[in-house]
């Protein structure tokens, strides 16, 4: 499965959960709804960036 398939889920526990309507901040990138696996947040990510994000809220990632 690649990552930036709906239900890819990246070593750090981190699941996609679809591709938004959002342009991402990536060079022709869209933003992805990622959620949390330990802790439920939620939050927005590029979809060259998925792969290795972290949680912002439990991890330590990006905002």
């Amino acid at each position: 499965m690649g990552s930036v398939e709906q239900g890819f889920v990246n070593r750090n526990q981190q699941r996609n959960n679809g591709r938004t309507q959002i342009p991402g901040t990536d060079n022709q990138q869209w933003f992805y709804e990622m959620e949390c696996l330990g802790c439920g947040h939620k939050y927005y990510a590029n979809g060259s960036d998925i792969w290795q994000r972290k949680c912002p809220k439990c991890q330590g990632g990006r905002t």
